[in-house]
């Protein structure tokens, strides 16, 4: 299962914030698409999140809404005005944080949880618990909080690398551990060294059973696992075919719109190049079997192939776009192929359109 974050992980990156109206239109699209979970917010923020979270709630879309929330019990009450059916309550319990973030012990601190817990599920909602920092949390701490989970009846435990440090091995051998307590997993993977999609997978292979997401993985710092990566890898490596990947190119568009940050060109998936050819020994390779330098086909993601034109083009890149024009004479490929090879610039295809033309001639 996906849970998509780009309204709460999302909206934490430098420069991002939703109206309400904005909130809406992205739930919308994303219940399209048909993740599994949309975390909507922190509705303790401010009443203009608050207010969008509303919005969402009252939409009566498909999916299940969770709202993030210290383990404060005014923070649950916002909850609980918002109207989902899920909580997400977090708390750092390293001994770092127990001693110089709060300045309490262990014990207070697992009290904390434990009130915040139990007066969620008395005001009827299921419990997401995340032990923030998770992968660098001592495992002593760990075992205690889980354990107390579970007492509580806890319905998903979230595996957080919040840092985004730990390697995908070690990632793995934690995620199994938590499994074996028997509560549902979560995981959170943060990408400050690009290992964020490799985290995620192998909390699959350690039994997790929902990754956190962001489209064009927005969040905090280097944001977190990229939405349409993981939903491509629940596809063609897991057999998990519920998803619309023809609507993730659309969603990316519309939150790059509205944030004003647009994915790096070479992206997978969802950036500008990413089914694009350019050297000329590719492209005339594609042309015959399109498998030769493509996985992924570009019309499953609503998406075409396009041939990048410039001195690394070969005559098949010439013929392609000729036979595109209408163009027969292939008589003219290599003098145009010349003219190509000797610009420093790119030919776009209205640039060789006229170039052919005035060869031709």
């Amino acid at each position: 299962m996906v849970l998509d974050s780009t309204l709460r992980e999302g909206e934490q990156t430098p420069g991002v914030n939703y109206t309400p109206e904005q909130r809406l239109e992205i739930a919308i699209a994303l219940d399209e698409v048909g993740v599994d979970f949309i975390e909507i917010g922190h509705p303790a923020v401010s009443e203009d999140v608050f207010r969008g979270m509303k919005l969402i709630a009252e939409q009566g879309l498909n999916v299940e809404l969770l709202a993030h929330s210290r383990a404060l019990i005014e923070d649950i009450d916002y909850v609980l005005k918002t109207g989902v059916d899920w909580v997400g309550i977090f708390f750092c319990l390293s001994e770092a944080c127990l001693r110089k973030r709060f300045r309490i012990t262990l014990d207070h601190a697992l009290e904390k949880i434990s009130r915040a817990i139990e007066y969620a599920k008395d005001h009827g909602l299921k419990v997401r618990f995340t032990p923030e920092d998770t992968t660098r949390t001592e495992w002593a701490n760990l075992k205690r909080a889980i354990r107390l989970a579970k007492e509580l009846k806890v319905d998903r435990i979230s595996v957080a690398d919040t840092t985004g440090s730990t390697h995908p091995l070690r990632f793995y051998t934690l995620v199994k551990k938590i499994v074996n307590f028997g509560i549902p997993v979560n995981v959170h993977c943060h990408n400050d060294l690009g290992l964020a999609l490799a985290n995620a997978i192998m909390g699959i292979e350690a039994g997790a059973t929902l990754v956190d997401a962001t489209v064009n993985g927005l969040g905090e710092r280097a944001g977190i696992v990229d939405l349409a990566q993981i939903i491509t890898v629940l596809y063609y490596h897991y057999g998990i075919k519920k998803y619309r990947l023809d609507l993730l190119y659309r969603v990316s568009n519309l939150v790059s719109e509205i944030t004003g940050i647009s994915p790096q060109p070479n992206y997978p998936i969802v950036g500008e190049n990413a089914f694009t050819h350019k050297a000329g020994l590719h492209v005339s390779a594609v042309l015959k079997d399109p498998r030769f330098y493509e996985f992924l086909p570009a019309e499953v993601f609503g998406r075409e192939r396009t041939i990048y034109v410039d001195r690394y083009a070969g005559k098949d890149t010439i013929r392609y776009y000729l036979e595109k024009f209408g163009i027969r004479d292939h008589g003219i490929v290599t003098s145009l192929l010349r003219k190509v090879k000797s610009s420093r610039e790119p030919f776009t295809w209205e640039k060789l359109l006229e170039e052919a033309r005035r060869v031709k001639e």
